[in-house]
């Protein structure tokens, strides 16, 4: 896709999963998923496969990219820290449904092994890894274990032990959260972490909602794209990895400074992820100002990665981000 005659994106894609409720709209609207990414003009998805169970229906003819399972906590695990690992959860079953049924690491990795086995059924051009570790507490406090070096080296580590099961030609980008880790705030990590790794056909995801949660100061859209901008410029050669982007917008700041950074004594799931989601907003970018970091990334993919609960509301979202992108595809010609 040639873009205002200077930026070339290879894929303008949407990120995707297959759940009931969104086959169920589908259906409702009569309309199939590749119909609705022609009529945005899209290229295709990033399906997001968190599983070890093949996804049905299939979608491997639009499938571009594929989002991996990840763990936001996992590192006392991988380094045998038991008791602090039974310690995050109410009892070893929770425990166990977390990391998959693995008891140990090696039955870990082979979790991991089995859920990029079924992303690659898919044929995806590059499959996406988060690099984080947060303890449950932490996600409020902010007060982290490990710091972003240790915790790249142990994700090095992880996936230096599983990379033989990803073929040469399926690139694995890298993506970056505001958990410690790959938060793309220091080059000398970014470059040493890649310097760990063994594989060669690797990059950067750029989320660029993930990078404005590093910064709680940002208050509007404008202020947002200079953040990014001066991110990925302070990031010098190091920039040059970032080969693909998950393109939203979160401006949590307010959020993040309501809860005093105290967390609360019930921790469930449900109450984890709805905290989550309030810092991490993935709300489309309105701002044309959202063109100048296109053009000084140059990605290879563009993963309109937003967060919807349907298709009609998915209708405003994309035509909104692609509108300030200055991308074809505003859906004006979908009826349904």
């Amino acid at each position: 896709m040639l873009y205002n005659g200077s930026v070339i994106i290879m894929k303008n894609l949407l990120n995707y999963c297959v759940i009931k409720w969104y086959e169920n709209d589908l259906a409702a609207r009569n309309i199939r998923l590749e119909e609705y990414l022609r009529r945005y003009g899209l290229d295709g998805i990033e399906q997001l496969i968190y599983g070890t169970h093949i996804p049905i229906p299939d979608y491997s003819k639009s499938t571009v990219g594929v989002h991996l399972a990840y763990w936001p906590y996992w590192l006392d695990f991988w380094r045998g820290n038991i008791t602090v690992v039974e310690g995050q959860f109410k009892n070893k079953q929770e425990k166990l449904r977390y990391f998959g049924g693995a008891v140990n690491k090696s039955e870990w990795l082979s979790v991991i092994r089995k859920n990029i086995k079924i992303a690659l059924r898919q044929s995806p051009e590059y499959l996406v890894w988060h690099v984080a570790e947060c303890r449950p507490a932490e996600m409020y406090t902010f007060s982290f274990s490990y710091n972003d070096d240790e915790v790249l080296e142990a994700a090095a580590e992880v996936f230096n032990c599983i990379d033989e099961c990803i073929p040469d030609d399926v690139s694995v980008f890298f993506e970056n959260l505001w958990w410690p880790g790959l938060r793309l705030l220091d080059k000398k990590s970014v470059c040493r972490f890649f310097s760990l790794i063994k594989k060669k056909n690797v990059g950067i995801m750029l989320d660029t909602g993930h990078l404005l949660n590093t910064d709680s100061k940002i208050e509007n859209e404008k202020q947002a794209v200079e953040y990014i901008a001066s991110r990925i410029s302070a990031l010098g050669a190091e920039a040059g990895r970032i080969k693909g982007v998950h393109l939203n917008c979160s401006l949590s700041g307010k959020y993040q400074q309501s809860f005093g950074h105290c967390a609360p004594q019930c921790m469930d799931p449900h109450i984890l992820l709805k905290h989550v989601v309030a810092i991490d907003q993935h709300m489309p970018f309105t701002h044309t100002g959202i063109k100048r970091i296109l053009k000084m990334i140059k990605p290879d993919y563009l993963v309109n990665e937003l967060n919807y609960k349907n298709f009609s509301q998915l209708d405003i979202l994309l035509a909104k981000q692609l509108t300030a992108c200055g991308l074809s595809g505003s859906g004006e010609k979908y009826s349904g």
